[in-house]
């Protein structure tokens, strides 16, 4: 197991660094765009996980390597969890550098002067670290989330031209039903809810709320991993390569 782990890690080692770049441009505008650096982080977060498990799917089919790695003293069991290992350290990984990131931008921000209002929209300030903070709990659940779909239907069935279509299907699935509520005025059957989400934001936007956003998105990324590498580990021993 240790050593699918580290075989992942060693695939993915370089595409981490590349994709760094691209992540801190794509957070940049957005936080631009936005006027705001909360988002900052969430986005290296989400894209660390999608952009895993996506790169490192695509790499099992080039070259023969996912079946030159199956005549390795691994089992499929060990592939499967070093693949969900990795996908989980890498996202990780996004979720510290956008935290890193974002705070150094912030404190840049506070001490030298930016075009427009930008110093004072992303100063270091307690209201923009807490927004930063829940801003990567909830976009490591998402993230975590596409990865989960993505990484078993890439296990079964391969690089496709049907399942290159999975990341984008994905999203839409997480943000279609949110778009179509709002657009048609459905969000009103929810009032209930939305009380109850009202009282629990506002939790959120305290010190401890945001401490405990983080640790339960965290939590929930471990379970969301978890079951998808269980049905990942069934799907792969049935695979024929």
């Amino acid at each position: 197991m240790k050593r699918a782990y580290q075989i992942e890690m060693t695939v993915m080692h370089q595409y981490a660094r590349q994709l760094l770049g691209l992540g801190v441009f794509v957070a940049a505008c957005t936080c631009v765009g936005m006027g705001s650096i909360a988002a900052a982080p969430g986005v290296l977060t989400c894209m660390y996980f999608i952009m895993g498990a996506l790169a490192t799917s695509a790499f099992d089919e080039q070259n023969g390597w996912g079946l030159f790695r199956l005549t390795m003293p691994l089992s499929r069991r060990d592939v499967v969890i070093g693949r969900y290992g990795m996908i989980a350290t890498i996202g990780l990984i996004g979720m510290v550098a956008g935290l890193v990131g974002g705070t150094a931008l912030a404190a840049i921000a506070t001490v030298a002067p930016l075009p427009g209002d930008l110093s004072t929209t992303f100063g270091l300030t307690q209201d923009n670290i807490q927004a930063m903070i829940f801003s990567c709990s909830l976009c490591a659940v998402i993230g975590s989330g596409i990865a989960a779909i993505e990484t078993p239907v890439y296990l079964r069935f391969g690089q496709t031209k049907a399942t290159q279509w999975i990341p984008m299907v994905s999203v839409i699935l997480f943000i279609a039903p949110i778009m179509i509520l709002g657009a048609t005025g459905g969000l009103g059957y929810f009032a209930g809810i939305a009380d109850a989400l009202s009282a629990v934001s506002a939790f959120i936007e305290t010190p401890l709320g945001a401490i405990a956003s983080l640790t339960v998105s965290l939590v929930a990324v471990c379970l969301i991993l978890g079951v998808s590498a269980a049905i990942s580990i069934r799907l792969y021993e049935r695979r024929e390569l």
